[in-house]
């Protein structure tokens, strides 16, 4: 299962994925799909299994995020 996290600017979405590098978390930094673009154009996209390791990692970098969303099928549902 895949997560999509999206960001309230384009600068907090490079930070969310220096850290992430930093911290050898496997992700992928992607466009945001248009239904979500109003705040930032990139998003970052992980696994199920490094969720909490993700969400942890960027509250103590204190990297801010405006949603996560969990994708199924074709579709992102929010959390």
């Amino acid at each position: 299962m895949e997560y999509l996290l999206t960001f309230g600017s384009t600068h907090k979405a490079l930070k969310a994925e220096k850290v992430l590098k930093e911290n050898n978390i496997p992700f992928k930094l992607i466009p945001t799909p248009k239904k979500f673009t109003a705040f930032c154009d990139l998003s970052i996209l992980f696994e199920e299994n490094v969720k909490i390791t993700v969400e942890n990692i960027l509250k103590n970098y204190k990297v801010s995020t405006v949603a996560l969303f969990k994708k199924e099928g074709d579709t992102y549902v929010k959390m």
